[in-house]
């Protein structure tokens, strides 16, 4: 074998074995602060998370909102983060966990994510997860967030009624008109 195929091979065992340290670092930390399981998956291959298992991608999600914020405090790069959030949360929204999911995306800041995975058997758990959150939100601007949200993934379904209740949340006459614009039922319209 020449140079290179050793230093490739050398580096894909490298990243394997983070893979598997990752799993261990889950159940085998005593620190509940350290980030043992997310640090070497990011050190790994980072691809068919799933297989390792449900509380594994758990772990992870727990993990992710203290390194996204500790990377955004340093300006450091986070899509090796987002990237993995984006393996999560199909799992997430596909086991019926979408508060998880919910939460996972507003740590890492991509709430509007949310209205791609919703599907017409889970949209309305999502919605009304965000608007039971949004009289918590932090501030504001999350507030408005969290009803945009849900005022998408309505309008979205065709669920007029619902989304002009959220837009009169937000007080956002702009939406208002645009709902009313779409609707074409008549009935739904009185």
């Amino acid at each position: 074998m020449s140079t290179i195929e050793l230093t490739k091979f050398f580096c894909f065992k490298k990243a394997r074995y983070s893979d598997l340290v990752s799993v261990l670092g889950m159940v085998a930390c005593e620190d509940e602060s350290a980030r043992d399981a997310l640090t070497f998956c990011l050190t790994g291959t980072r691809r068919n998370l799933v297989a390792w298992g449900h509380e594994y991608l758990r772990c992870l999600a727990g993990q992710i909102g203290a390194e996204y914020e500790s990377k955004q405090e340093k300006e450091e790069d986070c899509d090796q983060i987002i990237e993995l959030v984006a393996q999560i949360i199909p799992e997430f929204i596909n086991h019926n966990e979408e508060p998880e999911a919910v939460d996972l995306l507003l740590e890492v800041e991509r709430l509007n994510k949310l209205i791609d995975h919703c599907t017409d058997k889970n949209f309305e758990r999502v919605c009304r997860y965000l608007l039971s959150c949004a009289p918590y939100a932090p501030d504001t601007n999350e507030m408005l967030e969290h009803y945009n949200t849900a005022c998408n993934i309505y309008r979205k379904y065709k669920k007029f009624p619902e989304a002009l209740r959220v837009a009169q949340k937000m007080n956002d006459m702009d939406i208002i008109g645009d709902l009313m614009e779409e609707c074409t039922d008549k009935i739904t319209l009185k």
